[in-house]
């Protein structure tokens, strides 16, 4: 069994202060940005942005911490939640009028009196600045009657209170180049266009170029303040052996302000200080850091080679980076945090994978990003291997040895499939190879791609579930509670019949369609209407300064100026649908033990009085999950038909809309929302998660359910699939246990063109006892869907649904 090496005394430190932390709201940048907006009213677009950013870096304090080795924050509070009031902060004001932020059920907030005061009388000013009020009037009228369908995410208002993110930016740019270099390419294009004149259709350019220059400006200046302020503690500490760290820091920020990293040490810390400016620049959610051993494997090999730096000491930095990174969070509404609870912020690594020439690319960080995560039991940050038939066998032994102590740490990707998916999204085979993951489980070319995976925030879903239901009542809801009420005469698409009324699965199939096409449209319609104000309001200089394409084109990332460009959009409920289409075309049209008519009521009735139906169903027909092919046929259907169309459509950048099938936890949100199902689901119960089965219909063990979830083409799904598996650990807890997982992955990804695996090794039995006794369970982790949770930090809800999976031997 695979081996890890212990925690060094300081992680063990900073490790204990971040799971006893209670996450505060910092209102340093709140107040910042408020200031700066007020006094601004007449600046706009690129340059407003980068003004900002750079009062920002101006203004911000220095906060750094004891035992920190790795320095640079956009609060002045560990663990702290900086507010963006950009996009709009409605969402806040009742939550802190009534408190109930600090004392909600699912990652609470705390305050100070002050800020909460201070927060309160500015609100009103954002109500008009925010770019949620400012997309507002452009949301379709036609839109807003049926807002609360329950299909798509989008409010009648509101829709963008979070930013896009779901990016990586350019760290390996940031690192070769460094800021002072980004900044007089900018400023000698600035020179050159105002030689020209600034011609008419360089205009914008122009712009772009100034927005540039000066948030490097920014970067650069506030690393100085951070290096003259190192100094200055290193003067004022009695202690020897931390006096001599922040001499050091202090030298490597005032080297990195003006030039590239010279050495692993900074280079690490380089990359900490651009990510968090990236953050601090209003883009918390879903940030990712991309191909982590790539970025930083050079600079730690060279070191090692040359005897600069030891294992330990690289493994504490290692370490001490990933305790940054988990650090960060974001407070959001209260519905927002039911969809990726647990204080996750969605900054994922990724590693392993492949280099240019096709060989492994696995080096040192590739180990120690993963002892990291196993170590310290954290489930942040996010954490993605990319596997090959050349992945050396050690490192599958020692992501199964993270897996077994971290539910889903790391989560399984094949690089077979997703290149192959990615190719057919337009990347170029040159670029194919490095690719990373974002977020949850969404492929981009990490540096080189504004991929909008999660549409424009949090809103990128489509439950399946709700697009059946009106299929089947003639466009209406028949869903009475709970949560926003229903219209049930509002019609919600363009079905015209009931299941009673229709003669044939083939009518079935074609009205899901039309209402699937409904959908979509609608989707693609809202986020490019956000998109035409968006890029207007909230371009990004300081993602564009290092990202590949914009400096090249003149134009921002938000304007298309990046070398790739998409956007994503997720569907729930797979298996539900794929389960009801059976149970229609077995009991209804096939053996006609049912009929429709029998069937609808009791879908009206939500089941009440039609439970020997219910019973008949559940035990009676064949089920997806089990590798039966009658089961499985329409998962081919339902999938495809989704990716088809999803991958037809074209955005604002030119950029090709992705299908995903991915729920974060909106199979739990979304479920509480959506009207009984033909699969036996009551109204309200979640629904099925990913591509797999309903909750307990997979009976048959791990190889059954991969043959199931394998009748579809998954390279039609380039913004990501994910399957959930659930191992008891007694299937794991040997060499030979090892062994086998690892064979059945590779069968499945190499053998069955799967795209992705995440797994928790643990027993439902423990986690009822989570349930009872929390404080047994404090650093129990678990994969709730593309994320991991402390389980005891989650909502009951998503606990039970987790609970509910199957159960697996090996």
């Amino acid at each position: 069994m695979y081996e890890f090496s212990p925690l060094s005394p300081r992680v063990e430190r900073v490790r204990a202060k971040y799971r006893d932390t209670v996450p505060y709201l910092d209102i340093n940048r709140y107040r910042l940005v408020t200031e700066f907006y007020m006094a601004n009213r007449n600046v706009e677009g690129s340059l407003k942005r980068a003004l900002n950013f750079r009062n920002l870096c101006e203004k911000m304090p220095i906060f750094v911490c004891d035992d920190e080795l790795i320095i640079g924050s956009y609060t002045a509070t560990f663990k702290g939640s900086a507010l963006y009031p950009e996009y709009g902060i409605r969402w806040l004001v009742p939550e802190l009028e009534d408190g109930s932020i600090a004392a909600r059920d699912a990652d609470p907030y705390q305050y100070r009196e002050e800020d909460r005061a201070y927060i309160l009388e500015t609100a009103p000013f954002w109500d008009e600045e925010g770019l949620c009020s400012k997309v507002n009037p452009y949301i379709p009228e036609s839109y807003k009657s049926i807002a609360n369908s329950c299909v798509v995410n989008f409010t009648a208002q509101d829709i963008c209170p979070q930013p896009v993110g779901h990016f990586a930016p350019n760290y390996k740019r940031a690192l070769e180049r460094g800021f002072a270099s980004v900044k007089n390419e900018a400023d000698a294009k600035i020179a050159q266009l105002e030689a020209e004149g600034i011609p008419g259709d360089q205009a914008e350019s122009y712009n772009f170029y100034r927005s540039v220059s000066i948030v490097c400006e920014g970067m650069i200046t506030f690393a100085k303040r951070y290096a003259d302020g190192c100094a200055q503690m290193a003067k004022e500490t009695a202690d020897v052996a931390r006096k001599a760290e922040l001499e050091r820091i202090s030298a490597t920020m005032a080297w990195i302000a003006d030039n590239p990293p010279r050495d692993f040490r900074e280079a690490i810390q380089m990359l900490w200080f651009y990510q968090m400016c990236v953050l601090m620049d209003a883009n918390m959610h879903g940030t990712s850091i991309g191909r982590l051993d790539q970025i930083l494997g050079p600079y730690v090999q060279k070191d090692l080679d040359e005897g600069a730096i030891t294992w330990e000491q690289a493994q504490e930095l290692v370490d001490l980076y990933y305790l940054k990174v988990a650090e960060c969070n974001k407070a959001w509404a209260l519905r927002t945090v039911y969809s990726a609870p647990g204080y996750t912020s969605g900054q994922l690594i990724t590693l392993g994978g492949i280099d240019a020439d096709g060989n492994d690319a696995t080096n040192p960080i590739t180990y120690m990003g993963l002892e990291a995560m196993g170590r310290m039991r954290m489930h942040s940050p996010t954490q993605g291997l990319r596997v090959h038939p050349g992945t050396p066998q050690k490192l599958w032994e020692c992501a199964i040895a993270v897996n077994r102590i971290n539910g889903g740490v790391p989560s399984w990707f094949n690089d077979q499939v997703i290149m192959k998916a990615l190719k057919k999204r337009g990347i170029a085979d040159e670029d194919l190879w490095n690719y990373c993951l974002i977020g949850c489980v969404e492929p981009s070319i990490g540096g080189a791609e504004w991929p909008a995976c999660g549409g424009l925030g949090i809103s990128s879903y489509v439950n399946f579930a709700n697009i059946l239901q009106f299929a089947i009542n003639a466009g209406k809801s028949y869903r009475i509670g709970p949560g926003p009420l229903v219209d049930l005469e509002t019609k919600f698409g363009p079905s015209e019949k009931r299941l009673y009324e229709m003669e044939s699965m083939d009518e079935i199939l074609a009205a899901y369609e039309g209402e699937l096409k409904y959908w979509v449209n609608w989707y693609v319609a809202i986020n490019n209407v956000y998109e035409t104000v968006g890029r207007r309001v909230m371009p990004q200089p300081v993602v564009s300064a290092m990202m590949c394409g914009c400096m090249e084109s003149g134009r921002d990332v938000v304007d298309g100026g990046a070398k790739y460009n998409s956007t994503g959009v997720s569907g729930i409920g797979l298996g539900n649908v794929v389960e009801s289409l059976n149970v229609i075309d077995k009991l209804c049209f096939k053996d006609k033990s049912v009929s429709t008519r029998e069937l609808y009521d009791a879908l009206i009735a939500n089941w009440e009085g039609y439970e020997e139906l219910r019973e008949k169903i559940a035990g009676d027909v064949v089920h997806y999950g089990n590798n039966d092919p009658e089961a499985d046929k329409y998962c081919r259907f339902v999938a495809e038909s989704f990716a088809d169309y999803v991958n037809s459509r074209v955005g604002m950048r030119g950029n090709h809309y992705a299908a995903g099938l991915y729920p974060v936890t909106m199979n739990v949100t979304f479920g509480k929302f959506t009207a009984a199902t033909p699969d036996g689901r009551r109204k309200g119960e979640p629904l099925s998660d990913g591509i797999s089965a309903v909750q307990g219909y997979d009976v048959n063990g791990p190889t059954a359910i991969l043959g199931s979830v394998s009748n579809f083409d998954t390279s039609k799904y380039s913004n990501g699939l994910l399957l959930n598996m659930k191992f008891h650990p007694s299937a794991i807890s040997d060499d030979a246990g090892v062994a086998k997982l690892a064979s059945l992955m590779q069968t499945y990804f190499f053998n069955m063109d799967g795209m992705e695996m995440q797994l928790n090794i643990v027993s439902a039995d423990t986690l009822r006892d989570a349930q009872k006794h929390p404080e047994n369970y404090k650093d129990l982790v678990v994969r709730i869907a593309g994320f991991s949770a402390y389980f005891t930090e989650v909502y009951k809800a998503a606990q039970d649904d987790l609970i509910r999976r199957t159960e697996l031997s090996l």
